[in-house]
Order: structure tokens, then sequence, then C-alpha cells
């Protein structure tokens, strides 16, 4: 697996005025497309599976600088583009209800012809893997509601989603990207930009918990009564009270040994079975991890696997109110410069190239 990364951001509620959003879609989507006609689908695909450029997109089109909806407006806004104006690439899925009609919107392109019934079957499975893992193996607190799918129709994509904390009302985005790798484990990650880092995190997702995971699956293998007579009387630790700094076990646990005999009857033969059975969810994992670690010794990870800018002000007025006049006349200046690149005229583009050129040049000059 490629990079991916995640941003820790304010639970928000609400949504963007209709004005602000109407501009959000054309922007960028304007700019998203010109990144296609200059550079090709699987830059911008990369790009997205990149969580400061990602964020830095967000603000860029006015969007608050912080706030959880960043996910759900840009992405919402580049989906309505692309469906407006179909072309190398299709924007999927969404949040609560969006997310699970991921399924019907495949089936639609499949339909239309657009994909193979292969290709939307492998890209859903994926889907669903990678949302496994962010929701079942980085156990950090945060439960996802919202999954994005962005594909160019020949085998690369990327993957948005995001999980909430309800108890400190903050949402954390996660990012992935297409490769020729199947393996969704061992840091796949590629950054993290957060508010903190928590401290309490079982991470089954990266290299440094290969051993515990390859103990896991052996416990799973071992009858359900011979870990009870070993286990289920008296006190056992847990890594949900277990104090890193003074090694501190609380003994005041319980584990469900009904769902671990369900685990051994089913025998799976890697991690990757393991996970996959029905109704295994955090707890049961959590808990074969518990047990990993107290029969063999291998420890999994607790490590928390964590830039912005501004073009034209924030909805939330932070760093300053959006300027609808400049806002338009920034659509309107990189239409133009779309429509000449598809004409082969490159005087605009070498203009906003220039532009960029003359910014990174006072920028490194004042820095």
């Amino acid at each position: 697996m490629g990079k991916s990364g995640s941003s820790i951001l304010p639970l928000h509620f609400g949504h963007p005025p209709p004005y602000l959003f109407k501009r959000m879609v054309t922007l960028g989507g304007v700019l998203s497309s010109l990144i296609i006609e200059k550079f090709g689908t699987h830059t911008l695909i990369e790009k997205i599976s990149d969580p400061f450029w990602f964020h830095s997109l967000s603000l860029a089109i006015g969007f608050d600088w912080n706030s959880s909806g960043t996910t759900t407006t840009t992405m919402g806004a580049l989906k309505e583009y692309f469906l407006k104006n179909p072309g190398e690439v299709v924007v999927l899925g969404g949040k609560g209800e969006k997310m699970s009609a991921l399924s019907e919107e495949m089936r639609a392109l499949v339909n239309s012809g657009t994909v193979s019934d292969q290709y939307a079957l492998s890209l859903k499975a994926k889907a669903k893997s990678i949302a496994r893992v962010d929701q079942n193996l980085l156990q950090d607190g945060f439960d996802l509601y919202m999954q994005f799918i962005i594909s160019d129709y020949k085998g690369r994509w990327s993957i948005v989603q995001q999980g909430m904390n309800g108890m400190e009302r903050m949402a954390r985005r996660y990012h992935w990207i297409y490769d020729k790798s199947t393996d969704l484990l061992n840091d796949s990650r590629n950054g993290l930009s957060a508010e903190k880092i928590e401290p309490r995190v079982l991470d089954l997702s990266t290299a440094r918990s290969e051993e515990n995971r390859r103990s896991m699956v052996e416990i799973a293998a071992e009858r359900t009564d011979n870990l009870v007579n070993r286990f289920g009387y008296g006190g056992q630790r847990t890594l949900d009270n277990f104090n890193l700094d003074r090694k501190i076990l609380d003994l005041n646990v319980r584990v469900n040994w009904k769902k671990l005999r369900s685990v051994y009857e089913y025998s799976p033969e890697n991690f990757t079975q393991l996970i996959s059975i029905p109704g295994v969810g955090k707890s049961t994992i959590r808990a074969i991890s518990y047990l990993a670690e107290i029969v063999y010794g291998d420890a999994p990870s607790y490590a928390d696997p964590v830039k912005f800018s501004f073009a034209l002000g924030g909805k939330d007025g932070i760093p300053k109110p959006v300027n609808y006049a400049d806002y338009d006349r920034c659509i309107e200046f990189y239409n133009e410069v779309l429509g000449n690149l598809k004409h082969e005229n490159r005087d605009l583009d070498l203009i906003a190239k220039n532009l960029s050129r003359i910014s990174y040049l006072k920028t490194s000059h004042s820095s």
C-alpha cells in the first residue's frame, strides 16, 4: 500500500452557505481539472491522498481552517463537480447514508459501461478492507462515519475517510492510495497532522505489531477452554488499563470467552482471515491482542501514528471573511487557463506558472 495519512479536526456541525458551496464546487473542480490536464489523473489522485495538500485545497477554496466539515465539503464539492462534468475521474461515497450507498454508485458505473464489474468489485472490496483497518486495527478512539473514493477507472484511486470521537468532539481523517501491493498493514500511513497525539492507542496496522499479529493467530487456534483455565479466573491485564510509563496493571477486566470460542471454531489461518470473521470487531481484536502479549510476550504498538494555507478567507471569518469578488475573479482566471490548455494555447498557463514562481520567491526571500 502506498501513501496515506490523517488529520485531526474539531467536530463542527452545519453546512457552508449555498453561495459559498456553489463557488467551492466550481473552483475546486477547475483546479482539479487543471491538474489532470497538465499532469494526468494519477497526480490528482496522489495529491488527494496527501492529508496536508488536501487540507490546503480545502482552505484555498474557502472552508474553515480546522473544521471536521473540511472533508465532507471538499470531497462533496469535487463529487458534485465531476458529476456535472463527467470525464476521467469519478468521486464516490460520502457521509452516513451516502457512505453505505457506495455499492449502488458502483453498480451504476458498471451499468453505464464506465467500468467493468470486476473493477467495481475489486475497488469495493479494497474500500471495505481499508475501512476495517482504520476502524478496528487502529483503535485510536475514533469511529468511522465517512468514506470517499476518487478513481480514474484505470486501477488508480485514493480513499479519504473520517472518524469521529464524540466524547472529545474531534474528527480524524485518514488517506489511502492505490498500489500494486495488496498489503494494507505495516505502516501504510504516510503522515499524521493532529492537534494532539492520543495517549491510549492500539495500532495493529503497523510493522511494529507484526509479532503480536502472528501471536494473535496462534491464540485464535488454541482451544478456548485452555485459555479460560489460564486466564479466566482472577485478574489479568489489558491494554485499556495499562500504564506505559509505570507498568501498572489493572486486574479488574473481563474477556468475552463466548466470542473467542466462535473465533476458534472458524480456524483462521492468517491475520487477514482472523479480522475478517463476521462479528469480530474492536473489542474482540483487542482481547486477542492482549492474550497474545501475555502468552507470547509480543507487544503491539501503542503509539499514535500527527499546515495549512489561506487564499480567499474562510467561512468562519478566519483569518478573514471570504472575499467573493476575488473568489469569482479566481474562478474566471483559472477557467480561462483550463480552456486555453485544452486548445493548446499555453500563454495563460505560463502566466499562472510564473505567478506561482513569484509567490515562491517572495516567500523564500521573506523566510
